[in-house]
């Protein structure tokens, strides 16, 4: 029986990113939808669960896709909701990825992990944080015990970005301002983990502001489009240890290892119907590759 990924998506046009890695990992067909909204979940639903013999569901899974992860947790909700009113064996398995943010964040977070060992009560500044990426590495570096301070262009935003963690997820993130070389400064001023999240092409931390602070153990960087998101930093970095002592993780090597994330994520789906993957879900995946 043929493996059916279905893929939904609020954009206009559904992510060829998204539908090569769900190929390539280990999907015979997959079916996007695209510009899907609320009231399509249900008829998706039914669709994949009344098709397939109760031995066979595990065949059919469903990939939320789309660049907002709070709409993304929408569709999951939704989902979640319909399956309720169902009898227990009509489940299929379900993963949330919007805009590759979990499994992008992940692929971070478990190389910040194996750099460092225990971070609980270590410091980490996300910048420029209120993005998917930024957002879902700041849950799981919180979760795992680190003091996480998210930072915006605008304080009003960053505030706004924080509640919602707090509400979804139980994880505590401070809101911090910074839109030049001095509120920057002083963001990543008491840091020990600085990761830089914002868009393709801007560079939000310079290297005359990080190499002035012994501090900063760790420079992580997800941006692969120059100029990077951390001066001096190459992408190609792989926990790179420099002369005074840090470690430098570049978007290259945080995307090769989220590219395998993805990868197994697909392939689990088809393992057993009825697992629902969320960030932290696919965390413990991503912490059994070998790296």
């Amino acid at each position: 029986m043929k493996k059916i990924l279905i893929y939904i998506s609020p954009e206009k046009y559904s992510s060829l990113f998204d539908l090569i890695l769900g190929y390539d990992g280990g999907a015979d067909i997959v079916v996007p939808y695209s510009d899907t909204g609320g009231e399509d979940i249900r008829d998706i639903v039914y669709s994949c669960v009344y098709t397939r013999g109760a031995n066979s569901r595990k065949n059919t899974a469903i990939f939320i896709g789309g660049p907002d992860v709070n709409k993304g947790d929408e569709f999951m909700s939704a989902i979640l909701a319909i399956f309720k009113e169902l009898p227990e064996e009509f489940r299929v398995s379900v993963v949330a990825d919007p805009h590759g943010a979990h499994t992008t964040s992940c692929a971070c977070a478990v190389k910040i992990k194996k750099a460092l060992g225990d971070i609980k009560g270590l410091n980490a500044t996300v910048l420029a944080g209120t993005g998917p990426v930024g957002q879902s590495i700041s849950i799981l570096l919180a979760k795992q015990g680190c003091n996480v301070r998210i930072t915006s262009r605008k304080l009003a935003k960053a505030k706004k970005v924080c509640a919602i963690i707090k509400d979804k997820h139980g994880a505590t993130v401070t809101p911090c301002e910074a839109w030049d070389a001095k509120t920057t400064k002083n963001a990543v001023s008491d840091a020990d983990i600085v990761v830089a999240t914002g868009p393709e092409g801007i560079t939000l931390l310079p290297e005359n502001v990080w190499s002035k602070n012994p501090r900063i153990k760790i420079l992580a960087d997800v941006n692969a489009v120059p100029p990077y998101g951390i001066e001096g930093i190459d992408p190609r970095d792989d926990r790179k240890k420099t002369a005074d002592g840090r470690t430098n993780i570049g978007a290259l090597s945080i995307g090769s290892l989220k590219i395998r994330i993805h990868h197994r994520i697909v392939e689990k789906l088809f393992e057993e119907k009825g697992q629902i993957l969320d960030l932290e879900k696919i965390y413990k995946e991503a912490e059994t590759l070998t790296d």
